[in-house]
């Protein structure tokens, strides 16, 4: 008999949990509340996913691969200052991604492994970004991680800043004419990767690329 658990069916069922644990958060979703949203038994649930823990733990590799293939599509553009934004503004307009890594974060305080994995994400992300930046001011590896360590690390804090507190896509406190908190955040980013570009030994501005 074929085994039921295949990667295409783990990944619809990660589709269909993400919006519970986004709900509820990490705590208060059950495994019964999980396989509901997944349209299955809890017995055949816990054949895919033993534990909430290997869900999110499962959610933070397919996380890693989404960012690989990300950073391909800005390595590969004409105009990857551009591209990189758009991926920023995208990631910052998906509520229920944003609520999942806050969840995880919290979670990753009281079980080491997935702060091993969160902490893993975190690093591929910093590093591609350092990747793109050697792109966009024609930079050597060494170069890029020296000048723009930082302000990866920065982009990466803003993101996981708005998520901790629920921000994505949200008003700025108080309502009226305010810029949205991701929009704000945004034009930060857009200082990061525009306003803060590295001088060659003459001085000069170096020049980015889209």
């Amino acid at each position: 008999m074929k085994d039921l658990a295949t990667p295409a069916r783990s990944v619809e069922i990660l589709d269909s949990v993400k919006s519970v644990f986004a709900a509820k958060g990490f705590e208060g979703a059950s495994m019964q509340d999980l396989a509901r949203a997944a349209g299955m038994s809890a017995g055949n649930f816990y054949r895919y996913f033993p534990s909430k823990d290997a869900i999110i733990a499962a959610i933070v590799e397919r996380e890693l691969d989404r960012v690989a293939d990300e950073f391909t599509v800005v390595m590969d553009s004409t105009a990857p200052t551009e591209t990189l934004k758009d991926i920023v503004r995208r990631r910052l307009e998906e509520p229920d991604d944003c609520r999942i890594l806050a969840e995880i974060e919290a979670a990753s305080l009281r079980r080491p492994e997935l702060a091993r994995l969160l902490a893993q994400m975190e690093e591929a992300v910093v590093s591609h970004l350092i990747s793109i930046f050697a792109r966009i001011y024609n930079l050597t590896a060494a170069q890029a991680e020296d000048r723009f360590r930082p302000h990866a690390h920065m982009i990466v804090m803003i993101v996981q800043g708005l998520a901790k507190h629920g921000q994505c896509r949200s008003a700025a406190p108080g309502g009226g004419a305010e810029p949205r908190l991701d929009d704000l955040a945004l034009t930060i980013v857009d200082l990061l990767l525009g306003g803060l570009a590295p001088k060659d030994d003459d001085g000069r501005i170096l020049q980015a690329r889209g």
